[in-house]
């Protein structure tokens, strides 16, 4: 082959080489509809997101001093960074692969020959020593690397927005497990109050019974009432403990070791929240990134499917000095250079690149199906989060007044009672209603504060992805 041809044929490859890189399959777009123009729950104009730092909203230093704590102990978080680094390291080898193969080689040879005396002829011998040296570069399969690297890409951004799901859900996690543990308290605070409660009222009972006023049948229900309460009160030591023990783990500390100084949810602030413009939520969600990044992925692969019909093509160009002694070729050896392309091409393969190529088509349909479900279900979670946080507002200030009217009407209750105008059984419907409307009280501001933790993480938790 003359250079001219050679240099054309150089040229056409690399030409080919680049002008892969932009035959890359686009993403299919979102259907219309997929992504709302609004949010129905909440009139919102403005791009308003929760911080990255979004447990400070709820403004306990102790809370922000524990997720500090979660940062530098946990060690799922720790296993995360570990995986991202490995992430990293894979899509370093990925960027490695696009360069050219270095290729060195050195080599000695010697050869001898020679007659043995009355063979017929004179007797002679000599022998021969070379070197060479060469150095050179290969860029195998030259189509297929852009693609390739479009895969990797998008697996390693597949990887990024797992680590920041894990994250955003052991951040969760970690909020709602102290505020659980203040929740109790609160709980173990009313069940002391329910057992005094209790208590007081056995012992009017009592002394009624032993003025023969009423029948020892009410003396007996209000003690197994009593007792109750004291269960009650023994279960909710032991759940805080418990919820302590949780808390404990997602900061990798002993249960004896750590202290929760906060005695009451009261203290507490239940934030207002407000969503940003729908259409940002595409990058703002880590599950939405990675489903997304799936999609990118399997739209690779239906390139790497339709580039199999191609041939590979491959660039090698080398330089080598050759001498016949070692001395002369470190000098001034003999240098040849050269440079080749070679094209391979399958001819026959009983349909198995068409198969595929429809079977990655298929792979990416599924894929493309899979992202529109995580979008769709993130809008609909956020949709049905803003509803909670209204219902559960309104039930709060239902509670609050519950509370109060069944706290008076459990002190007339005992006030009658004790004045000998009401029965017992007036006195105990009382008195149940007001423990239960107190649970209830209590639980309804743990409910709000979970729902808050629930839709900050529907919105991401102030993450997003990095462009480019």
């Amino acid at each position: 082959m003359s250079n001219s041809a050679k240099s054309a044929l150089l040229a056409l490859v690399v030409y080919a080489a680049l002008s892969s890189g932009c035959a890359t399959t686009p993403l299919p777009p979102l259907p219309e509809g997929d992504v709302p123009d609004a949010w129905q729950q909440m009139d919102v104009t403005s791009d308003v997101w929760p911080g990255l730092d979004w447990w400070s909203a709820f403004e306990s230093e102790e809370l922000q001093h524990i997720m500090v704590l979660l940062e530098e102990r946990n060690l799922n978080l720790a296993n995360n960074a570990r995986n991202l680094q490995l992430a990293q390291l894979n899509l370093r080898d990925a960027g490695f692969d696009l360069l050219p193969t270095p290729v060195v080689d050195f080599q000695a040879a010697s050869a001898y020959s020679g007659s043995k005396p009355g063979s017929g002829g004179d007797y002679s011998d000599s022998g021969s020593e070379s070197y060479s040296f060469g150095a050179g570069l290969v860029y195998a399969d030259i189509l297929s690397k852009p693609a390739d690297w479009a895969a990797a890409r998008a697996r390693y951004d597949s990887v990024v927005a797992l680590a920041a799901d894990v994250r955003l859900n052991t951040l969760g996690t970690a909020a709602s497990t102290y505020f659980r543990v203040l929740l109790l308290r609160d709980l173990i605070e009313a069940a002391e109050l329910n057992v005094k409660n209790a208590e007081e009222i056995a012992r009017i009972v009592a002394a009624r019974v032993e003025a023969g006023t009423v029948n020892k049948i009410d003396l007996l229900q209000q003690q197994i009432a009593v007792q109750r309460e004291k269960s009650n009160l023994e279960s909710l030591r032991q759940d805080e403990l418990s919820a302590r023990a949780s808390l404990a783990l997602l900061l990798a500390d002993s249960v004896n070791d750590i202290e929760v100084q906060a005695a009451s949810l009261s203290d507490v602030k239940v934030p207002e929240v407000a969503p940003g413009l729908p259409s940002s939520l595409l990058t703002r969600r880590p599950d939405i990134a990675q489903a997304e990044s799936n999609l990118r992925v399997s739209r690779a692969n239906v390139d790497l499917a339709r580039l199999a019909f191609l041939p590979d093509i491959s660039i090698s160009g080398s330089a080598s000095l050759f001498s016949s002694s070692l001395s002369d070729l470190l000098s001034n050896g003999d240098l040849s250079v050269n440079a080749t392309a070679s094209v391979a091409q399958l001819i026959f393969d009983n349909g198995a690149r068409s198969r595929n190529v429809e079977r990655s088509r298929l792979l990416l349909e599924s894929a493309l199906a899979d992202y529109r479900q995580t979008v769709i279900s993130a809008f609909n979670e956020i949709e049905v989060a803003l509803g909670n946080l209204e219902l559960l507002e309104a039930l709060g200030a239902v509670a609050e007044t519950d509370l109060r009217r069944a706290e008076e009407a459990f002190r007339i209750a005992e006030v009658r009672y004790r004045e000998g105008v009401a029965d017992y059984q007036t006195v105990l419907v009382s008195q149940v209603s007001l423990f239960s409307t107190r649970d209830n009280f209590l639980n309804n501001k743990l409910a709000r504060l979970n729902a808050v933790i629930a839709f900050y993480q529907s919105l991401g938790g102030g993450w997003e992805v990095l462009q480019d």
